[in-house]
């Protein structure tokens, strides 16, 4: 429960922050693509930094519990209109995350796996395909205070980048 406020608050700020920032931009004759864009990132990327999906067994790409396929669903809907705010240039990556599986290739496979399924649920969810990109990051970004193999490592996150 404390999770969705945590999540639910994040939205209404960050959706505050951006109206303001699109206001302040209105009334400005000469925006600065390039820190306007550095700014966007920033407030897009603190606004979902504590989104991510979990709840995947070892080595697949499956959601297991009821609980965690309504997570999903919340965090899909959660992040759809953040990315329809992105500007053009900037798209959401969709990141997989792998446990410390025995080899490198099945860290890859499963974690590409991971992203590519929240990718889909994405565009099914309407969100344009220029939109979004994934990609599968293995053990690469670790969550920290957690063992490797812990299955809090099993996880999908975001982040917007540029393209």
């Amino acid at each position: 429960m404390k999770r969705i406020i945590s999540i639910f608050s994040a939205v209404i700020i960050s959706a505050f922050v951006i109206s303001c920032g699109e206001s302040a931009q209105k009334k400005t004759e000469t925006p600065s693509v390039s820190a306007g864009g550095d700014m966007v990132l920033t407030a897009t990327n603190e606004q979902i930094r504590d989104f991510s999906i979990d709840g995947f067994p070892g080595g697949s790409s499956k959601i297991k519990e009821n609980e965690d396929l309504e997570n999903m669903k919340r965090i899909v809907d959660l992040v759809k209109p953040i990315i329809e705010k992105l500007p053009d240039g900037y798209v959401m990556e969709i990141r997989g995350h792998a446990a410390a599986y025995p080899t490198k290739a099945l860290q890859k496979s499963v974690s590409k796996k991971r992203a590519l399924k929240i990718y889909k649920a994405l565009k099914k969810a309407g969100v344009p395909a220029s939109k979004i990109t994934y990609k599968g990051l293995d053990i690469q970004e670790p969550l920290e205070g957690y063992d490797p193999k812990d299955a809090k490592q099993r996880r999908v996150s975001f982040k917007a980048v540029k393209k």
